[in-house]
């Protein structure tokens, strides 16, 4: 690592002489060999300066408050100097200088928009977006501070720093160093895009330095469960209550499509008639803000009734939910207990009930979108995948009409 050690020393310009016969007193700051001089407004005759001590002779009134205004200098210099090294900042003279006369350089830190960024998304919690939004910024600013010490031997770098290879440098740190997955690395990439146009936005940079990265997922298999599995999972005795109080908000979840924080916050007040005189499910997507109507099936009916007639009454919340991270560890138990050798976790639910349900057995594309409460019909065409199971019954019903004609 450079040597960014900080000197400074006073020093008379001779060179120019007042009226009264005095010189000027100059700070000179030196780090790296950078040298940078800066006028302390303090004049003084030559024979009472001294050379050894950079200071001025005697203990009068007058030198007294001249020396103290040069310690005041030498003070205010040092203490940049630390918050600079301090900070993982680039460290120089110039600077140091500018911030001393006021005239440095507005430019704005990367992990200063980061801040300013999350906590303008903390605010909007439960408002416009979710707490789970608000945890993978922060989540992003912790893997940039890695980054940063890592491969920059700093904790800071400014806006105007950025270009093209610090974003692929990234990328590649959380793939090599947190060993994290292609598409999950690429979330991340995203989440980092959109801070620096919320830092355009605000005007603390000019243009975007990463316009020219391109954020490209590889394509994924949505697994999910079959027919067979979900009945299995539902009508299975299980005699350990937590597993099974938890395997009952998984099969509703096969059977509405909601997602883990949906079915946590949902509430009776939620559960109306409908104008086609069934139960629907009309409530707010936590994620998207969005309004998510869907139509109760039998199953999850009588998943609701239970509850509702239990000893798990509470509040308007309908189901009593663990935490996600107990959930999915009780969700590998159940898939052990029912010979599901699939992995189970909470999604695969939403992801069962979007293709094995839905449109499977013929539900439209643009009708799914909406009960899932997507703001983008591309967002449902993941789950167009369709089932092997499908597309026999298809050709079983093709082989009917042909064998009629």
């Amino acid at each position: 690592m450079e040597n960014h050690q900080l000197y400074i020393a006073f020093y008379l310009n001779r060179h120019r002489i007042n009226k009264r016969g005095e010189c000027k007193v100059s700070m000179r700051i030196t780090i790296h060999g950078q040298r940078e001089v800066i006028t302390t407004g303090v004049s003084v005759s030559p024979e009472v300066w001294d050379n050894n001590k950079s200071r001025i002779k005697g203990k009068s009134p007058t030198a007294n408050s001249q020396n103290n205004l040069l310690s005041t200098w030498k003070s205010r210099a040092t203490s940049i100097y630390s918050d600079l090294l301090n900070s993982g900042m680039p460290v120089s003279s110039t600077f140091i200088k500018n911030k001393l006369l006021g005239t440095e350089d507005k430019t704005t830190s990367l992990m200063e928009v980061v801040a300013l960024h999350n906590a303008y998304v903390s605010k909007r919690v439960d408002v416009e977006v979710c707490k789970a939004t608000h945890t993978k910024y922060e989540t992003l600013r912790k893997k940039l501070e890695a980054y940063l010490r890592k491969e920059h031997s700093r904790t800071d770098i400014f806006l105007k720093e950025l270009n093209q290879r610090f974003v692929i440098g990234f990328e590649l740190f959380l793939k090599l160093e947190e060993k994290i997955a292609h598409n999950t690395t690429i979330k991340y990439v995203q989440f980092l895009k959109r801070i620096i146009n919320f830092a355009i936005a605000n005007e603390y940079i000019l243009h975007n330095p990463f316009s020219a990265f391109k954020c490209t997922f590889q394509p994924v298999i949505r697994e999910c469960l079959t027919q067979d599995e979900i009945d299995r999972i539902h009508t299975k005795e299980i005699s350990i209550q937590r597993l099974a109080h938890v395997r009952d908000i998984f099969v509703f979840s096969c059977y509405t499509g909601l997602a883990y924080a949906d079915v946590k916050k949902l509430k009776y007040s939620e559960i109306v008639k409908g104008n086609d005189g069934g139960m629907w499910i009309q409530t707010v997507r936590a994620k998207t803000n969005i309004r998510v109507p869907v139509p109760l099936l039998p199953p999850a009916l009588a998943l609701i009734d239970k509850y509702k007639t239990g000893s798990y009454t509470g509040a308007d919340r309908v189901f009593p939910v663990p935490s996600n991270q107990k959930v999915n560890a009780y969700l590998k138990e159940i898939a052990d207990i029912c010979g599901v050798k699939k992995r189970l976790f909470f999604h695969i639910a939403r992801h069962s009930f979007s293709t094995t349900l839905a449109l499977s057995n013929g539900v439209p594309i643009e009708t799914l979108s909406r009960m899932l409460g997507h703001t983008n019909i591309k967002t449902t065409q993941i789950y167009g995948k369709i089932l092997d199971t499908k597309i026999g019954a298809d050709m079983k019903q093709l082989e009917q009409q042909l064998m009629k004609k």
